[in-house]
């Protein structure tokens, strides 16, 4: 009998086969991202958190530092140089053990890890040079401790990455930021600060009469998840926002998500559509975390709820009109003279079916009196190019009456014809 063979085969590893995982990044941001992530992951519940971002292009070096978190100690530090050791903990948004070491590799050729723990007087630190080399096997280094001039309840840790394989736009590092940790910066539970600066995100402009919250239960395997969030159809036309974003711990792991609805290359006006689902529970995602496996029953549970929950936004988004050419024309005419004559403009927009119009302030004092597209009464007046222009004319007449009266007068005042609009245009259009 041939001795040849084994009877047991064993698995093994490449060390080399780690600069293939340094790859696994569609973009250097979402290899930043990773690294904040990482940040993220050390906030205490309870305890805002402060990340801090220096990019300098010149010195070919970024810093990336959070501070009130856990902190790094010995057995982290350990822990972070072991390739797919990941400790599970509940509200986490890592989970594999690989994606920071990964981004170091695929964002630069080194750095140093410098860590103060919480409740320790101790400060630890790591140097590392030429990471992306693995001709030699797995790397050692030399952890190097020192008295931290800190005091036991503060800390921080601080990744200095040089060498950098990569720039980065200062402008593009804030919106990602803003968009995938919306939540987190919105309730002020991560603070984020880019070269001094502090990131902010702005609200979301819904038409009117279109938002809604929304709380719902996602049972698997007898074992009860709530996902929650809010929608509505946005003010802009324009809006590249269209469909849901997801976030995860606060983190965004999808979007332009329609749960199996019209999306807009069907129907674009379901582009208007927006809105945010939360989920503080693990979902299966992709490695890099740049989406859901869709495949798994929790996902499939979810798409189930909220599919139902959307039906009725969807069908009011894919009912939305989009103002015709002659439409704009005809406002463009009437903004024309109220520009000239008296400094205000005029713009169409969608409101509902009640409210006449609205009015707009922008920053340099300018004023828009925006005509409701969606008032009944509109809908039967521009059945001609005449009622169209009569339209304009009569909702500019209507704001410049109220501008004398007290707002709460003025509000009834035009509720009141508001009603006597949609009940009398048919008579007042023949």
């Amino acid at each position: 009998m041939s001795n040849d063979y084994l009877d047991l085969i064993k698995e093994s590893f490449n060390p080399k086969l780690i600069t293939a995982l340094y790859r696994n990044f569609s973009d250097k941001y979402v290899a930043l991202q990773e690294l904040i992530d990482n940040s993220v992951d050390d906030r205490i519940e309870g305890r805002p958190l402060t990340i801090s971002i220096s990019y300098d292009i010149d010195k070919d070096k970024l810093i990336l530092k959070n501070d009130n978190g856990k902190g790094m100690d010995i057995k982290d530090f350990q822990q972070f140089f072991q390739w797919g050791a990941s400790e599970k903990r509940v509200g986490k948004i890592g989970r594999y053990g690989q994606g920071g070491k990964a981004a170091l590799g695929y964002l630069a050729k080194g750095f140093i890890i410098q860590s103060h723990p919480l409740n320790s007087d101790k400060g630890y630190s790591i140097k590392v040079i030429d990471w992306e080399n693995r001709e030699t096997g797995f790397k050692e280094f030399q952890l190097e401790r020192f008295n931290s001039l800190r005091s036991e309840d503060e800390s921080s840790v601080c990744f200095e990455i040089n060498n950098l394989k990569h720039t980065f736009s200062e402008v593009a590092i804030a919106d990602r930021i803003r968009e995938t940790y919306r939540p987190l910066i919105i309730l002020g539970k991560v603070e984020f600060i880019l070269n001094g600066e502090t990131i902010c995100c702005k609200a979301i402009n819904f038409d009117e009469g279109t938002y809604k919250k929304f709380r719902r239960v996602v049972k698997v395997s007898n074992i009860e998840n709530h996902i929650y969030g809010d929608y509505g159809i946005v003010a802009d036309s324009k809006s590249d926002r269209g469909g849901f974003r997801i976030y995860q711990y606060g983190r965004c792991v999808a979007e332009k998500e329609f749960f199996g609805h019209t999306d807009p290359s069907k129907r674009w006006n379901v582009e208007r559509l927006y809105g945010e689902l939360n989920v503080d529970f693990d979902l299966p995602l992709l490695m890099n975390k740049t989406n859901i496996d869709k495949d798994s029953e929790l996902w499939r549970e979810i798409h189930n709820a909220m599919h139902d929950e959307i039906k009725g936004i969807i069908k009011q988004a894919a009912d939305y009109r989009t103002p015709s050419t002659k439409e704009i024309k005809t406002v463009e005419k009437i903004a024309k003279q109220t520009r000239k004559d008296h400094a205000v403009d005029i713009d169409l927009t969608n409101y509902g079916p009640k409210l006449l119009f609205k009015t707009e302030v922008d920053g340099k004092g300018k004023t828009t009196v925006k005509i409701n597209r969606e008032h009944k009464a509109y809908v039967k007046w521009c059945d001609t190019e005449y009622g169209k222009k009569l339209y304009g004319i009569l909702m500019y007449s209507l704001y410049e009456a109220t501008q004398s009266m007290p707002k709460k007068e003025a509000s009834r005042f035009l509720d009141n014809f508001s009603e006597i609009l949609i009940h009398n245009s048919t008579t007042l259009t023949k």
